[in-house]
């Protein structure tokens, strides 16, 4: 049975279905194994589909004197009836990114409102990520008056970019408005609900899907310009991106931060497609499996086999068409 945190936690949230349970433990162990100081974390799962035995492992790999779980149901009734027609619809055709990701990525919009009311800040973390640094350090940055806090994408720095916002000009966003990665928020829950955020986001969704690219994200990014606080990019390292780089000089960042950033990671966000438990070369894949031998699922590893299925079934997703 897990402990009942007795000081003020950190409160942090992640969402997954079935497919991400292993990486989901990950993220959270990872996290519990470099908190220091005295405060612990209260994790709140939004649960798209966890089978029983993966929770019963989720559970096994976060018990700690340090962490208390709570699952939470997936909030269909807030997305509402149509979010899969609209996910298929997503990008400039409909083809591009939509079918590689599953209604939990939505999940985040939707947070303060599922989250108890009490509750005023939250750190929201993806889960194809490892956490290297302290989330107290994180926890304790001031949100001022923003929504959110997040770092710079180093892919898509800027709105205005070729994979930014394709609406910029029409939302009269700037083209030096900075685009951040929503991988790693620090939410202002008070703040975001007493905007409603969530129904303009859903609402967002749904009647701007033609130019809806990156999810959520776009979502984010479009309705909160200039609205939120910047982290350092440390707090979201992206290795397909930022080790790309030759040098700072074609990165957005300085030469400081970007040689901070090199060094010491304080967390790994395994963004593109190739990620640790489908492809061999996943850059700093080293560190996502030090952290699974740290969970119920120690020793997996992608075998042969493994990579055979992903690729089986890889082909099989190809072959169906998508409307």
């Amino acid at each position: 049975m897990l402990p009942t945190l007795k000081n003020e936690p950190i409160v942090v949230v992640c969402a997954a279905d079935d497919n991400y349970a292993m990486q989901l433990a990950v993220t959270g162990r990872s996290a519990i194994v470099n908190l220091q100081g005295n405060l612990q974390i209260l994790l709140f799962i939004i649960d798209g589909g966890i089978k029983t035995h993966n929770k019963q492992k989720i559970l096994k790999s976060l018990n700690s004197e340090k962490c208390e779980v709570k699952f939470l149901p997936k909030p269909d009734s807030l997305l509402g009836n149509d979010i899969e027609e609209v996910n298929k619809r997503l990008g400039p055709d409909g083809k591009t990114i939509a079918k590689y990701l599953s209604i939990a990525t939505f999940f985040r919009l939707l947070i303060p409102e599922i989250l108890p009311n009490e509750l005023e800040k939250a750190i929201y973390l993806d889960c194809d990520l490892v956490v290297r640094g302290n989330l107290e350090q994180l926890w304790q940055t001031d949100l001022g008056d923003n929504y959110v806090l997040a770092a710079q994408d180093s892919w898509i720095p800027y709105v205005s970019n070729p994979n930014g916002l394709l609406n910029y000009k029409e939302l009269k966003i700037s083209s030096d408005s900075k685009y951040f990665n929503a991988g790693v928020l620090v939410i202002n829950l008070k703040k975001w609900r007493t905007d409603n955020i969530s129904a303009k986001a859903v609402n967002y969704l749904k009647q701007k899907t033609e130019y809806i690219r990156w999810h959520d994200q776009d979502v984010l990014n479009a309705l909160l310009a200039s609205q939120w606080g910047e982290l350092d990019p440390r707090w979201n390292c992206s290795p397909s991106s930022v080790y790309g780089f030759s040098s700072w000089k074609e990165s957005p960042f300085t030469e400081e931060v970007y040689n901070n950033l090199i060094r010491d990671p304080y967390i790994i966000h395994y963004v593109s497609n190739k990620k640790p438990w489908t492809s061999g070369h996943t850059l700093l894949k080293e560190y996502f499996f030090e952290y699974v031998d740290m969970t119920a699922w120690s020793g997996w590893r992608l075998t042969i086999w493994r990579r055979f299925c992903l690729r089986l079934s890889h082909e099989f997703k190809k072959a169906i068409p998508i409307f």
